[in-house]
């Protein structure tokens, strides 16, 4: 029987068999190493889909936020801002920006850089969908310019981005006027195209400004259209009387301007890129025919030239052939002393074929007018044939004056004065003064009517008439005793005649009473000329309060 062990005896422990063939790789160290191969591999993606480092600068940063902000094109993400930080001189702010790969061969000079978010501009209310989503930056890529890294955002949206075809054209104007970036480009009234930006010429002449016409409309732009100004309200008094223009109501808030091709101008070649053109103030002034060739003249006039404007037509026939240059006062060199009105005018044979129909009317057709080749020899020419000017009332309404020329055979005779400055036309007083002038003529002529002096003549007349029966009586004494039977009738009505036409008779009471009214009415007729002369628009207003 085995006793069991007792405290204090040693057990013998056995020996450890070690398998030599059972060493190798820790199973422990497999998750490291495949968190260090999935962390390489995630790493190695995100650098080989990282793209290139830019830098754009702003204004500001407003609707900007660093890890959020997206760089977007055509709607798709294509880069993100990382930091946001402020220039040196603290006067913008630096984003840093990671753009996805591929981009870069993208990113030039000519690159475009800005943020979008709700704006009201002239062309309307854009990027009202950042209400929700927050703004971001919209990039326009460009292969064309020189690589880049640094860029200058643009403060305002470009009107005119890659995905839009047409043609930028130049536009030269004395004056800015209502036109706005964004503002609309007319043709026929269609919307066609946008103001894409304006600026000052270098030499401060000019403004110039910069239009985009989209395609397929710009090639009705030719080398001969005309551009005008369609902004707001054009209203206009002249002598023709008052216009009234507006192309539409866009056009009246935001400005704009619109173009046309005459048909004579349809064979001209289609305007390239950059074409300058001129702007014009508004439609009349640009289908105008451009002025080359002026002939200066003046014009005296005894009368009021009241309602007579600088830029008042002159009008052959009723076709504009020149302006008024000047209106000023001048002596009269025919009375010493005494000054008048002096018109200057600017005769302009390239607006109408006027004076070859003058020159034509005795000549038949030529293949130049004279007037062309020697104005003032042609004039001075027709002025011996009766050319005269003479003011007229060219509206009622506006009481505006325009300067009338024309053939007068009947006019008194004159010459063209060359020794001053300018040459003289004669002129003729107006329909008007020429009433006024009658009227006098009229009332002179009443004035020194001598009733009594024409019965003396006639008594004369009558003894006359006897002395003549009494040579008859011998020769032919029939036609002798009807003469004097005649004149015995004549001597009593003469007598009763005479009795009635004095102070004292019936007639002359009563025609004396005849005169007096006529007088009176004539001198009415008088004033009243006389006010119409000066107030011509009365015929339809009416005479206003004193």
């Amino acid at each position: 029987m085995t006793m069991p062990n007792q405290p204090g005896d040693i057990e013998e422990v056995p020996e450890a068999i070690v398998d030599a063939e059972s060493k190798g790789f820790p199973v422990v160290w497999l998750l490291p190493l495949v968190a260090l191969l999935v962390g390489g591999w995630l790493f190695y993606k995100t650098e080989s889909e990282k793209g290139p480092e830019i830098t754009v600068t702003f204004h500001t940063a407003e609707g900007i936020e660093e890890g959020k902000t997206q760089v977007k094109f055509r709607d798709v993400t294509v880069g993100t801002v990382n930091r946001v930080d402020f220039t040196e001189d603290l006067k913008a702010v630096q984003l840093s920006i990671t753009m996805l790969a591929g981009t870069g061969e993208y990113l030039t000079d000519k690159s475009r850089f800005w943020v979008v978010k709700p704006r009201v501009g002239a062309g309307g209310i854009t990027g009202l969908g950042t209400l929700l989503s927050g703004a971001y930056i919209a990039f326009e890529p460009n292969k064309a310019g020189k690589p880049q890294k640094a860029f200058t955002g643009l403060e305002k949206p470009p009107i005119v981005t890659i995905d839009k075809e047409g043609t930028r054209f130049r536009l030269r104007a004395e004056s800015l006027g209502s036109i706005s970036i964004g503002a609309p480009v007319y043709f026929r009234q269609f919307d066609i195209g946008e103001i894409t930006d304006y600026k000052l010429a270098d030499d401060y002449s000019y403004v110039d400004i910069g239009v985009f016409v989209q395609a397929p409309y710009d090639k009705y732009v030719h080398t001969g259209t005309y551009f005008w100004n369609v902004g707001g309200v054009s209203i206009s008094m002249d002598a023709s009387g008052a216009k009234f223009e507006m192309e539409s109501l866009m056009s009246l808030l935001s400005g704009g301007v619109a173009f046309e091709t005459l048909p004579e101008f349809l064979d001209t070649p289609v305007a390239s890129e950059n074409t300058v053109f001129t702007l014009y103030e508004n439609r009349s002034k640009a289908l105008e025919r451009p002025i080359t060739q002026t002939a200066t003249f003046v014009l005296r006039f005894d009368g009021t030239v009241r309602g007579l404007s600088v830029g008042a037509p002159v009008e052959y026939r009723g076709i504009r052939v020149g302006t008024v240059k000047s209106i000023d006062l001048g002596a009269d060199p025919k009375h010493k002393g005494i000054v008048g009105p002096v018109v200057v005018i600017d005769l302009e044979p390239q607006r109408t074929e006027a004076y070859r129909d003058i020159d034509q009317a005795d000549n038949g057709k030529q293949e130049k007018s004279r007037f062309e080749k020697d104005p003032v020899a042609r004039i001075e020419e027709l002025v011996k044939r009766g050319l005269r000017a003479r003011l007229q009332t060219g509206s009622l309404l506006t009481g505006q004056l325009f300067v009338e020329i024309g053939l007068f055979p009947d006019a008194p005779p004159a010459v063209m004065l060359t020794d001053g400055r300018y040459p003289e036309i004669p002129t003729l007083p107006n329909t008007l003064e020429g009433i006024v002038a009658s009227i006098n003529k009229i009332l002179d002529r009443l004035e020194k009517a001598d009733l009594q002096g024409t019965l003396s003549n006639l008594n004369k007349l009558m003894v006359s008439t006897s002395a003549l029966a009494s040579s008859l009586e011998e020769d032919v004494p029939e036609l002798a005793d009807e003469l004097q039977k005649t004149l015995q009738t004549a001597n009593r009505a003469m007598a009763t005649l005479e009795a009635s036409a004095s102070s004292d008779g019936k007639i002359g009471s009563q025609l004396q009473d005849t005169l007096k009214e006529f007088s009176a009415a004539a001198r009415s007729l008088r004033v009243m000329a006389e006010y119409l002369e000066r107030h011509p628009e009365a015929l339809i207003k009416g005479k206003g309060a004193p």
